[in-house]
């Protein structure tokens, strides 16, 4: 591990956390634009754990590689439906000037279409890498994994 700067750390961490948070605002407010923009063009997310604590069985079809397969992933899966997805107690090391690792505590709600029925209340964390490229914190890999789960 390099040897980064207090000061830089600090600024690394707090940009982070910024990029962290423009994920959930955009995804809850179908924003798929601004969602595209916080993942590497190279990034991996693992969403496999989203409806269960268990991994799916079919992980090509919850594992997907590429910031845009990323955001069209994301926006199949929410545009219809109301949601609110909260991200609080950032670990975030960083590991380099341009490499940090986290752990996000997160926990999200999901309505059907009316809003009025609760289709899913999860608890869990985000586990991830960030790459910081042309002068911008991206996501590099994300896989949630799950706490608890209510199915509506």
């Amino acid at each position: 591990m390099t040897q980064v700067d207090p000061v830089a750390r600090l600024i690394a961490i707090e940009e982070i956390k910024q990029l962290k948070a423009r994920y959930f605002r955009c995804m809850d407010t179908k924003d798929f634009a601004g969602l595209r923009t916080v993942f590497a063009d190279d990034a991996t997310f693992d969403a496999s754990c989203s409806l269960s604590m268990e991994p799916a069985e079919d992980l090509a079809e919850w594992v997907h590689t590429g910031g845009d397969a990323i955001a069209a992933f994301v926006e199949a899966a929410v545009a219809p439906l109301r949601t609110v997805h909260h991200g609080h107690c950032h670990e975030i090391e960083v590991l380099s000037e341009t490499q940090a690792r986290g752990v996000i505590a997160m926990e999200d709600q999901i309505w059907d279409d009316t809003g009025t029925n609760v289709v899913l209340h999860g608890m869990g964390h985000y586990h991830e890498t960030y790459r910081k490229d042309a002068g911008q914190w991206r996501i590099l890999t994300s896989r949630i994994s799950r706490l608890h789960i209510i199915l509506g």
